[in-house]
């Protein structure tokens, strides 16, 4: 038996990076179905396949069917992820809501800020009124000699 008569190559098809994590899943559902197959195979008659069978099987893993396993593992791996934040997000909020500042402070601080606004807007519409609305008229009557 030669190297290329044994050796399948759909790792190498799936798996395209050390941290292809989607890859790894979707030879995980390559070998699931693999297994499956060797299952009704040796069910159906009553023997294990031969090298010859096993190659036919391994050739039926078209590029598009490698495709739909990658489609697959995004699903599941989307999924996952999906259910993952979803049994997080109430501890996260409850977590951000214990760790935030009170309303109070919150209303505070914009009281405040409010408050400065109004007063710079009405320190301002007193200078306009003072020195006219032009800047350059209002530096000359603060500088000396004007």
């Amino acid at each position: 038996m030669s190297h290329s008569q044994t050796y399948n190559e759909v790792f190498e098809r799936l798996v395209t990076d050390t941290d292809d994590i989607e890859g790894f899943i979707a030879y995980g559902l390559y070998k699931q179905a693999k297994r499956e197959w060797l299952i009704a195979f040796h069910s159906e008659n009553q023997r294990s396949p031969s090298l010859k069978e096993l190659n036919a099987y391994n050739k039926t893993w078209t590029d598009t069917s490698l495709q739909a396993l990658r489609e697959n593992a995004e699903s599941a791996l989307s999924a996952y992820a999906d259910t993952i934040i979803d049994v997080a997000t109430p501890e996260i909020e409850a977590e951000a809501l214990k760790v935030g500042r009170p309303i109070w402070k919150d209303l505070l601080i914009g009281a405040s800020s409010a408050l400065t606004y109004s007063l710079l807007l009405i320190v301002a519409s007193y200078l306009i009124q003072v020195f006219g609305n032009d800047i350059a008229d209002a530096y000359r009557s603060l500088s000396p000699g004007a």
